[in-house]
C-alpha cells in the first residue's frame, strides 16, 4: 500500500488547517501504514453542555495528488461499531486511489475509537465462543464500570455533531461522504441532521435506519452459507471435488452441537502446538466471519469437506484464533456496546429473534447474549427521529453484495425508500463491503466527479466475478 500511495508524500504541506495543529504522521493498524497529516479538535463530551467535560478527536488528512484539490473533500466513516477510520483506511486505500487524484481525504476517529479516547475493555476471549449467561453479564458490567467516560455520550447521535464541528473547523462547505456497514448508519444520520453539507453520499454494506441489528444476524448468516453451498453445487469443479457438501457440513455442525472434539493445531505466530476443545460455537463463529469475504467463501468448501471427511478441524481452529485476535485489535468493544445497547437492542423483539434463529447454524445464543449484555448498559443519547427513514435528494450511491451475511441488499432497498436521487448496485456473489471490488474504485471516483447517479456508467462491473473455489491447498482448478 505504501508503494501504491507513496507519491503523496511530497504533498504533505502544512499550510492548510493550521488551527487544528496538523503535523506529519503515519496512520494505520501497524500492518498497513500510510503517511498523512494528523490534527486534533476538542469537543464537549455532552453536546448539550459545551462548557463541561471535553474530549479530543483525532483527524487525519491524506492530501490529494494535486496542488489544487477540489474544494469538496472526501471523508470515510468506519464500521463496527467500534472501528477507527485512521486504522481501517490504509488496508483499503487502493479502493479510493482515483478519488485521491483530485480530492483530499479526511479521516475522523469517531469518539470512542482509535486515537479519539478508545473505549475498550479487557474481556476473556472465550466469551466469543461460549454462551455463559453469568459470564456475559459479569463482563458487560465490568466493562461499563471500567470506562473512563460516561458511555451514554458515545452514540451515533452525538458522533454526527462531532463530525459537523470538524467540518466547520476545517472550513469545508460541503464534503463527499462514504460510510461502510455501521458507518452507513452514521452517514445517513449526518445527512438527516446536516443535509446542506453533503454533496454526495456513498453507502456500502448498508444499515437502514429502521433496521435493528441483532434479530436477523443468524438468519442472514444461514442464508449466505446456503448460497455458498448452492453455488458450489452448480460449479462443476467444486461439486466434483466436494460432493454432498451441504449435507456433510450440516452433519458436522450437528455433531459438534452434541459433543466437542480435541483439536491440535500450530500457532502461526509462535510456531507452537496448541490444543483446543473445538465445539459448535467455534465452527459457527468462524464460518460467519469468514463468509464476510468472497475470498473466505472461496476456501470454505475445501475446509468444510476436509473437516467432515477427515476430521481435520485444525484449519478452523487456527481461523478461530485469528478471528479473536482480529476482532480484539480492530473493535473498541466499549464503544460498540454503547452503540448497540442504545440503537439496536431497545428496538429488538428478542422473542421473535430467538424464534427465527433457533434452527440456524449460529442458533439463538447470539441474540440471548445480546440481551443479557445490554441489561448492564443504560441506553445513551439517541435523537427522536433516529429510527425513521431519511428523506433526501442528495445524490446517493448504495452498494451491496448479494452474499453479504450481515447487511443484505434488502437493507439498502429499505434505506432507498425516501432517497429520491439514488442508485443501488448489487454485486453478485460478493460479500461485505464493495468499494474495492473489480472496477468499483473508478465508479466511486466517477460518481463523485459527476455528482450524479443518472449518468453513472457501471458497465465494467459485468466483468466482476466471485473468486473461484479452492479445490485444494494449491488453489482453484486450472
Amino acid at each position: 500500500m505504501l508503494a501504491l500511495l507513496g507519491a503523496i508524500t511530497p504533498q504533505l504541506a502544512l499550510s492548510a488547517n493550521q488551527s487544528l495543529g496538523f503535523s506529519r504522521c503515519s496512520i494505520g493498524d501497524g500492518a498497513s501504514l500510510l503517511p498523512a497529516l494528523c490534527g486534533e479538535l476538542t469537543v464537549p463530551l455532552d453536546p448539550s453542555n459545551p462548557s463541561g467535560e471535553t474530549l479530543t478527536l483525532t483527524i487525519a488528512k491524506v492530501p490529494a495528488r494535486t496542488n489544487k484539490p477540489q474544494s469538496d473533500p472526501f471523508t470515510l466513516i468506519a464500521g463496527g461499531p467500534g472501528q477507527s477510520a485512521t486504522e481501517s483506511f490504509p488496508p483499503v486505500a487502493a479502493a479510493f486511489r482515483h478519488i485521491l487524484l483530485e480530492r483530499d481525504i479526511y479521516l475522523i476517529d469517531q469518539r470512542g475509537t482509535g486515537e479519539s479516547h478508545k473505549l475498550t475493555c479487557e474481556n476473556d476471549d472465550s466469551s466469543l465462543f461460549e454462551f455463559d449467561p453469568e459470564l456475559i453479564s459479569q463482563q458487560a458490567k465490568e466493562c461499563r464500570e471500567s470506562l473512563p467516560y460516561d458511555h451514554r455520550f458515545f452514540t451515533t447521535s452525538v458522533a454526527v455533531q462531532d463530525m459537523e464541528l470538524v467540518r466547520k473547523a476545517l472550513g469545508i462547505e460541503q464534503w463527499n461522504i462514504y460510510g461502510v456497514s455501521y458507518g452507513s448508519r452514521v452517514a445517513l444520520h449526518y445527512l438527516r441532521r446536516f443535509p446542506d453539507q453533503v454533496r454526495t453520499l456513498i453507502l456500502d454494506a448498508v444499515v437502514a435506519p429502521e433496521v435493528a441489528l441483532g434479530p436477523e444476524i443468524a438468519v442472514m448468516a444461514e442464508r449466505a452459507l446456503d448460497a455458498m453451498f448452492a453455488r458450489c453445487e452448480n460449479d462443476n469443479s467444486c461439486n466434483e471435488a466436494f460432493p454432498g457438501l451441504a449435507t456433510k457440513a450440516n452433519a458436522l455442525i450437528s455433531s459438534l452441537k452434541k459433543e466437542s472434539r480435541p483439536v491440535q493445531y500450530e500457532d502461526l505466530n509462535s510456531g507452537q502446538l496448541r490444543t483446543l476443545d473445538f465445539d459448535h460455537q467455534h465452527l459457527a463463529v468462524t464460518l460467519r466471519l469468514m463468509s464476510y469475504s468472497a475470498y473466505g467463501n472461496a476456501i470454505l468448501p475445501s475446509m468444510l469437506f476436509d473437516a467432515s471427511e477427515n476430521n481435520n478441524l485444525a484449519p478452523f481452529a487456527r481461523q478461530a484464533e485469528l478471528q479473536v485476535r482480529s476482532i480484539g485489535n480492530s473493535i473498541a468493544n466499549g464503544m460498540h456496546q454503547a452503540v448497540v445497547c442504545t440503537e439496536d437492542e431497545p428496538f429488538t423483539d428478542i422473542d421473535d429473534g430467538r424464534e427465527q434463529s433457533t434452527d440456524t447454524y449460529l442458533g439463538a445464543d447470539l441474540i440471548d447474549a445480546f440481551k443479557i449484555s445490554c441489561e448492564q448498559w443504560e441506553a445513551g443519547v439517541i435523537d427522536d427521529d433516529f429510527k425513521q427513514a431519511v428523506e433526501s435528494t442528495v445524490p446517493t450511491l448504495l452498494l451491496s453484495g448479494s452474499a453479504d451475511p450481515i447487511t443484505p441488499p434488502e437493507y439498502a432497498e429499505r434505506a432507498m425508500a425516501k432517497l429520491a436521487n439514488a442508485k443501488h448496485i448489487v454485486n453478485e456473489h460478493q460479500g461485505h463491503m464493495q468499494a474495492a471490488s473489480g472496477c468499483m474504485p473508478s465508479i466511486l471516483a466517477q460518481f463523485i466527479k459527476l455528482g450524479d447517479v443518472k449518468q453513472l456508467d457501471t458497465a465494467c462491473l459485468k466483468r466482476l466475478t466471485a473468486p473461484p473455489f479452492f479445490i485444494d491447498a494449491n488453489g482453484p482448478k486450472p
